[in-house]
């Protein structure tokens, strides 16, 4: 019988870019396109064989040489693609061994198709955190499979080391929060120079997952009732972490005007947080409307390309319509948010999305975060 996990994607409300800045403060959804990830003992060969649908990839063989997966029978872009899956794997194995639990043979399976959307004749992603997601469910299916139950955070803190390394050290891992823990929270990045000395020191797992992480916070926020989050999908998929690799450039060359940017984005991202804690609604709107010009005018200083036409289209529309809209994430493509409490103008919104030939998409906060399906 397969041990069955599925993990939410992402969407980032406020504070997209600053929360890259140990110290500052995003507010981030889980939403309910979920990946799933299935494992089951494997008998007959004593290593591990993974199938991933959405890449066409089949029963790929791998064995466990010195700590680390080496597949026998794929093509180096095949192994590329599946890369973060690997490292997961690789992660969740060392540390089930360091706690005791010897390594089974596995067959795992996983699929994302909830997190893809049919466009111009095929399959795209539209920018939900897919990966993170996989990550996060493979690592907590693994570790079931192999006897250990983990507790969210050490799913979580499990998953970033995988996700965060795997990527080239790039990312706040904030995507990774969204699929362990689910909701609606407040959320500060680890102290990545910390990780990476102990990481690199190697230490063992489960010393560095029970060690309280310097800069990492989350907080739970309660969702109103009247709470509606639409999504639209410009068309166009972006890739987050060449994005991130062209603003650290940025960054190293301007620091200065960097750092000015970033932090009036997480003033503003601050202040989102705090109003709508009160339920100072107009005051959130206003702050998420400030926060979409923002991101705006730090693509323009640094030559990224975070709002595209669509995006600003989508952005003003929400306005127009007496919404807050902005962007969601690092941009480029990908997502777009409209955040209200009336469904007459939330009806509004999605029909003049789709007039603009934007994508509405059928999507709610997911409450749950990582979990095992029945």
């Amino acid at each position: 019988m397969p041990i069955h996990y599925s993990a939410p994607g992402k969407l980032f409300i406020s504070g997209e870019w600053s929360i890259l800045e140990v110290g500052n403060y995003g507010l981030v959804a889980a939403v309910n396109n979920r990946v799933h990830v299935s494992v089951e003992a494997l008998s007959g060969y004593d290593g591990i064989s993974v199938t991933a649908e959405e890449f066409k990839i089949h029963d790929a063989r791998a064995k466990i040489l010195s700590s680390k997966l080496n597949f026998m029978n794929l093509d180096e872009k095949s192994k590329e693609t599946l890369k973060l899956l690997s490292t997961s794997l690789e992660t969740a194995i060392k540390f089930a061994e360091e706690k005791g639990h010897k390594f089974k043979p596995f067959k795992i399976a996983t699929s994302s198709k909830d997190t893809q959307l049919e466009a111009d004749g095929g399959l795209k992603k539209v920018g939900f955190g897919s990966s993170a997601a996989v990550v996060v469910a493979a690592t907590a299916a693994v570790l079931d499979f192999l006897g250990y139950v983990p507790t969210k955070e050490e799913v979580y803190k499990l998953s970033t080391i995988s996700h965060y390394f795997a990527q080239g050290k790039v990312g706040s891992a904030f995507d990774v929060a969204a699929s362990t823990y689910g909701g609606l929270f407040v959320y500060s990045r680890f102290d990545p120079e910390w990780l990476i000395k102990k990481v690199e020191a190697e230490e063992k797992l489960s010393v560095i997952v029970s060690e309280n992480w310097p800069g990492f916070y989350i907080e739970e926020l309660e969702v109103p009732n009247d709470f509606l989050l639409l999504v639209g999908w410009t068309g166009e998929s972006a890739s987050t972490s060449s994005m991130i690799k062209q603003m650290n450039e940025f960054k190293k060359n301007n620091p200065e005007t960097y750092f000015k940017h970033c932090n009036e984005i997480a003033k503003t991202a601050k202040d989102a947080i705090n109003a709508f804690k009160k339920k100072d609604y107009n005051n959130f709107y206003l702050h998420l409307l400030e926060n979409e010009n923002l991101l705006a005018e730090l693509g323009k200083a640094s030559g990224v390309n975070i709002e595209t036409p669509q995006l600003r289209t989508l952005s003003d529309i929400a306005a127009d319509c007496g919404a807050a809209g902005k962007l969601s994430g690092a941009g480029g493509g990908d997502c777009g948010i409209a955040v209200c409490f009336d469904r007459q103008i939330a009806e509004d919104i999605v029909a003049k999305w789709r007039a603009a030939g934007l994508y509405p998409l059928d999507v709610t906060i997911d409450k749950d975060g990582v979990r095992k399906e029945s």
